[in-house]
């Protein structure tokens, strides 16, 4: 009887192998799952930013500045403004169809529609969407508007300015005295390149011809006649708040009713923890946040 000699593998060396490929895909079930993490923190942050952007320019282009109030959150009220004529569409009807496109889950209150609400996405993460209202006010209402002479080393060096303030302020520099007296005419003069001296309104609906030249600092004027303006050393001039706006059209202290613009401050909340993701609000988990702020001005 013949015997052929034969190989074969082994139950151990079975075992030993699987082992060996099991700790050499280790590294790689690693690498898989960390990439499931980013994908979906890439993917959430992706979503909650562009449902902030999303609001905040609806805010900005759709709601109208009388209807939003300071909180936080903030409210949409316009049961008090849709009696004046130019706020007539903005009544409660269009309230209870801009709310929920904005704050899902916003419901009616004494103060007005809560700017706060959940959206959800394709993967049943939960959104909670929270806007903070900040009037910007003033209480001071100077007799006049604050002067000061900015000094003749300007643009070159430091302007001489005006004192701080807590308040939002409107500054500007005036023009020379000389343009304001209604006898004076300018006998307009052109350099050798014919382009302007100053400033200077074309007529005829051609626009505005402006000097390539420093105005402020007379550049290429030295040869202009002696009733040519001068722009050095110009006057600054300051507004308050309240000296250019009027109270706000609803029912509110005198602190607050001089308003012209209000801070909008947007947060984001979810959590990428599976066990909350219906429930946004949790601090235990992984808890993520955005914020996005803008500036709402009374252009109504």
């Amino acid at each position: 009887m013949a015997f052929t000699n034969r190989r074969a593998v082994t139950f151990i060396e079975i075992v030993i192998a699987v082992g060996i490929l099991a700790v050499a895909m280790i590294p790689l079930f690693g690498l898989m799952s960390r990439q499931t993490v980013d994908t979906d923190r890439n993917a959430s942050q992706a979503f909650a930013m562009n449902k902030a952007s999303e609001i905040l320019n609806a805010i900005l282009d759709n709601v109208p500045f009388a209807a939003l109030r300071q909180g936080n959150p903030g409210f949409i009220k316009v049961d008090d403004i849709a009696t004046r004529a130019k706020y007539q569409r903005y009544n409660e009807d269009w309230a209870r169809k801009m709310v929920p496109v904005l704050f899902p889950g916003s419901d009616n209150q004494s103060a007005g529609w809560p700017c706060r609400g959940v959206f959800t996405d394709s993967r049943g993460i939960s959104y909670l969407v929270h806007l903070r209202v900040e009037d910007v006010t003033s209480e001071q209402k100077p007799p006049r508007p604050e002067r000061v002479k900015i000094g003749p080393s300007f643009p070159a060096g430091s302007p001489t300015s005006f004192a701080e303030t807590r308040e939002m302020t409107f500054a500007f520099l005036r023009n020379p005295a000389i343009l304001s007296d209604g006898s004076w005419l300018q006998e307009y003069s052109r350099d050798p390149a014919q382009r302007p001296y100053a400033e200077v309104d074309l007529g005829s609906g051609r626009g505005v011809a402006e000097s390539p030249n420093d105005i402020y600092r007379d550049e290429g004027m030295e040869g202009a006649s002696a009733d040519e303006p001068r722009y050095l050393d110009p006057t600054a001039e300051r507004y308050t708040t309240k000296m250019v706006t009027e109270k706000v059209p609803y029912d509110v202290s005198d602190k607050y009713g001089w308003c012209v613009m209000k801070k909008l401050l947007v947060q984001v909340q979810w959590n990428l923890d599976q066990r909350y993701f219906n429930n946004p609000e949790a601090t235990e988990g992984r808890v993520q946040r955005i914020h996005l702020m803008t500036i709402k001005g009374d252009i109504d």
